[in-house]
């Protein structure tokens, strides 16, 4: 299978190239030439499959000039072993508020587990095939980060440097990235928000050339590994559900869950809707609303692995909202965030966006909605799967068959759990310990010439 960029300027490349890439040279991001789409009847056939056979029939065609079956087939193993449940995600039905799909269930908590332990593997497998150095970059507000160092600090021949803001996500979460212990970890905090860490991890793969010793390779969801891979359990929810379409009701943030959801209706899986839930930073709520697209300020939020300004993978929408127009959006995103974007003046618009529905959560309603579900039914949400109940309980979720995925383990967000009964029963063992671990923490300037310098001086050779 080849992919293209999604600006256009860029030559067709390989699996192997979007794997250990993070954008094209371009400045774009990739996407395969031409989407795979099953068949019904192999639809139906999935129906019966384990998580980890549905998995190796959904990626394989993304990859197979890379892996064979068989080879794929061992890194899904591998990489889901460490779940803790048989088959890495479940629904959990509460009468108050119907189904909920628990991606939580992997080693830190979060569901980018699910996506990182494979990308972590098929990165080992790359790094076979590739004659440099893999250092790995991310950019995190929170969960990613932690999911990725947890993936990759097995495998001594992969690096991994991640940004997060300073002070700005949860005292969990920043443990979780600075107690692995392991020698090829580096957790940088930085002096700014979230996307100033996006925007110099994006900056130093535009700037590979100047790191000739080390290929750059990107885990954050541009990356179209991570797209694909939470794509599976779009397909695995609606086998669960005995083939019910639903609307995926989903916290949102960067766009890559979404559009995860979108590729597999592209697919072939029918899908009612996706509704993308925002908290009070509500860039993609504006979006879907007014069709305008506009950069606002980042705000501190009870919810901050959602806490961005710029929704990074809404750029692979745009190509189908263009109409494939990859000039138009080279020249978009170039006057872009310093300028808004107006999509109502596209046809396709109108037709793609009434496929999402959205809605705005505001810290109050965050702890209210929280407050409202313990009390109700003794089960604990986390402040951003808390974004889409409060969606649902507001009938602002439209459909009659939602499924609301819960995106993180409560335990990791005790801020938003003060004076709430019960809290500390559901901590898990291993989100205690790592208050009892020594810390190792880098905190860097807002300035890339730092950043690049101290990546420079530090990877392992």
């Amino acid at each position: 299978m080849l992919y293209s960029s999604s600006r256009g300027k860029s030559e067709s490349v390989k699996f192997l190239e979007v794997l250990t890439s993070g954008v094209a040279p371009d400045g774009g991001l990739y996407l395969p030439e031409k989407t795979p789409k099953f068949l019904e009847e192999e639809l139906l056939s999935f129906k019966n499959f384990s998580y980890n056979e549905l998995a190796l029939e959904i990626l394989h065609p993304f990859m197979d000039d890379f892996l064979s079956r068989e080879e794929l087939e061992k890194i899904i193993l591998e990489s889901y072993s460490s779940f803790r449940i048989e088959n890495v995600v479940q629904i959990n039905n509460q009468k108050q508020f119907g189904n909920i799909l628990e991606l939580f269930h992997g080693p830190t908590y979060a569901f980018k587990d699910v996506a990182m332990q494979l990308l972590a593997g098929l990165l080992n497998k790359a790094s076979e095939k590739i004659d440099k150095k893999i250092v790995i970059l991310g950019a995190t507000s929170g969960d990613t980060g932690s999911a990725a160092i947890e993936a990759c600090k097995r495998y001594t021949d992969l690096d991994i440097f991640i940004l997060f803001p300073d002070k700005k996500i949860s005292e969990v979460q920043q443990r979780q990235m600075t107690t692995s212990g392991a020698d090829n970890v580096y957790s940088i905090a930085l002096d700014g928000d979230f996307d100033d860490c996006q925007k110099y991890v994006k900056k130093l793969f535009l700037n590979q050339d100047k790191f000739p010793k080390i290929r750059f390779v990107s885990i954050n969801s541009i990356n179209w590994t991570r797209i694909i891979s939470q794509s599976v359990y779009f397909f695995y929810a609606n086998y669960l559900l005995d083939n019910t379409k639903y609307v995926a009701s989903i916290p949102s943030g960067n766009f890559g869950h979404a559009y995860a959801g979108w590729l597999a209706t592209k697919m072939g899986l029918e899908l009612e809707g996706i509704h993308i839930a925002t908290n009070k930073n509500d860039i993609l709520d504006r979006l879907i609303s007014t069709g305008i697209y506009t950069k606002n300020q980042t705000i501190k939020s009870l919810a901050p692995s959602m806490d961005i300004s710029v929704a990074s993978n809404f750029e692979r929408l745009m190509v189908e909202v263009l109409n494939n127009d990859r000039s138009k959006l080279n020249e978009l995103m170039h006057i872009f965030p310093e300028n808004s974007l107006d999509f109502n003046h596209y046809p396709e618009w109108k037709k793609i966006s009434s496929f999402f529905s959205s809605s705005k959560t505001n810290d109050q309603e965050i702890k209210k909605c929280i407050e409202e579900v313990v009390s109700n039914s003794n089960y604990f949400i986390d402040p951003h799967t808390a974004t889409a109940v409060e969606g649902l309980l507001g009938s602002k979720v439209p459909g009659e068959n939602i499924l609301t995925f819960a995106t993180a383990h409560p335990a990791k967000f005790p801020d938003a759990f003060h004076g709430i009964n019960g809290f500390n029963d559901i901590i898990p063992p291993e989100l205690i310990s790592i208050f009892e671990k020594e810390e190792s923490l880098i905190k860097l300037k807002n300035n890339y010439e730092e950043i690049s310098n101290f990546i420079s001086s530090n990877y392992i050779n």
